[in-house]
């Protein structure tokens, strides 16, 4: 990655920044399993390639980042701010690591087709009340069934602690729906604003971290690293959601998923996913996720108590009290069925040797998708004969989910995701509880 700062001297990154020497390669890393298998199945060019990125990260939000804490220069976490609404131009004297991020932010991949992206946010969207749960439980819940997914977001305790999870719950829905929304990744839109900060609370927690005494770096790579990162779009929110709201019967059409994966691919980039690891498209997607599924270890007791207390917190308190299930089953609905209906939809949604390493309940709730998604696919095929609007549809489930999740009245919109301050402090106090990495 190498870019031109105006009047200086190339920069390049290596995606290695502060990345402490005498580690394995990424493929021997203690995170990797079944390599042989993988090697087998897909090539080790493109094995050693990917895993490789464990121990590469985004360092064009570190170095910024980095720079922030240089009090001999004029950045600082508000001067990203204000390069993020009005632009690097109207910031006084950035430093080099601000000026190459917003160069690569700025900078628009000539794959990037912004009617494609609007068009790919509104398929996302379209399918209606079965998004919101398929969002909560399946992509950002059973996200974190993954082993590597879990790590970073232990220190902080806000995943495992119920008097945090509301708020890191909604902060991520805050993004995701924002990033997704159709015309949200133009360049001054929310969508693009929330990714670009994420991104940076991303750097930031790499930084805490990465002088973490409980950080296992010959075990797990580096804090938010490209091949989760990766697998973040093309997985989480791009293979494993489509096929989760496919799994309830809606059908997306070749073009719908060729335009949501464009958009998750934009939305990677922004991220802070080199274009070189980036999926292309579904089929890349696809291909690229069921290789980190396989080198993935197993969900450990970790896994078990983050999957479950995002379940029980979203079920006990859905975000802004929004009802995101039809009327006539709601009303049925008790707080003990809709936590049985959640992790019988999960039994749709995850792998059942994942399913059992979690010691998830095989409640009755499991058949509900096989027998109704027949009789939904009927309705959907149906409807899309019939004179239809999907963009209404989308906005119209958009509306429903931002009144749950908008900040309070008054509120200063930087409050809509994390605070990186108050971040790196719970991982400094390990509010956590990881154990300390023994020194070999």
């Amino acid at each position: 990655m190498t870019i031109t700062e105006p009047h200086t001297q190339p920069v390049s990154f290596r995606g290695d920044l502060d990345v402490p020497p005498g580690l394995p390669r990424g493929i021997d890393l203690g995170r990797i399993a079944n390599k042989d298998r993988a090697i087998a199945m897909y090539g080790r060019d493109l094995v050693e390639k990917l895993t490789d990125h464990a121990l590469l990260a985004d360092d064009y939000a570190y170095a910024a980042m980095l720079d922030f804490k240089d009090k001999s220069n004029n950045s600082t976490w508000r001067t990203f701010d204000q390069a993020l609404d009005h632009g690097i131009d109207a910031i006084d004297d950035p430093s080099p690591g601000l000026i190459a991020l917003f160069d690569q932010l700025d900078h628009i991949p000539d794959w990037v087709d912004f009617d494609q992206l609007y068009r790919g946010a509104v398929a996302f969207w379209r399918a209606g009340p079965i998004v919101p749960p398929v969002l909560a439980w399946g992509a950002i819940a059973g996200g974190f069934s993954m082993y590597s997914a879990t790590r970073p977001v232990l220190f902080s305790g806000r995943l495992r602690e119920q008097d945090k999870v509301g708020t890191r719950l909604i902060e991520s829905f805050r993004y995701v729906v924002a990033a997704y929304t159709p015309g949200g990744m133009a360049r001054f839109e929310e969508g693009f604003r929330l990714t670009a900060k994420v991104r940076m609370i991303h750097a930031a927690v790499r930084h805490s971290l990465g002088r973490s005494d409980h950080w296992d770096w010959a075990g797990w790579g580096i804090p938010i690293n490209n091949f989760d990162s990766m697998v973040t779009q093309a997985g989480q929110f791009g293979v494993k959601f489509t096929d989760a709201v496919q799994s309830s019967g809606i059908r997306f059409s070749d073009r719908e998923l060729e335009d949501i994966f464009a958009l998750s691919r934009y939305v990677g980039y922004v991220i802070g996913v080199p274009e070189d690891i980036l999926h292309t498209d579904y089929e890349d997607a696809r291909r690229k996720t069921d290789l980190h599924t396989l080198v993935e270890l197993p969900p450990d007791e970790l896994c078990h108590d983050v999957v479950h207390s995002i379940i029980e917190y979203s079920v006990e308190n859905p975000p802004g009290d929004v009802e995101v299930l039809p009327g006539p089953v709601a009303k049925f609905m008790t707080n003990e069925r809709r936590l049985k209906l959640a992790y019988g939809l999960l039994h749709s949604w995850i792998p059942p040797h994942v399913m059992d390493a979690l010691g998830v309940e095989k409640t009755g709730w499991r058949h509900i998708l096989p027998t109704i998604s027949p009789l939904v696919t009927l309705a959907d095929r149906v409807g899309r004969v019939l004179p239809h609007d999907d963009e209404k549809a989308a906005f119209s489930m958009l509306r429903q989910f931002n009144d749950a999740i908008k900040l309070p009245d008054g509120a200063n919109k930087e409050m809509a995701v994390a605070n990186p301050d108050e971040v790196h402090a719970d991982i400094a106090a390990n509010k956590g509880g990881m154990p300390v990495v023994a020194k070999k």
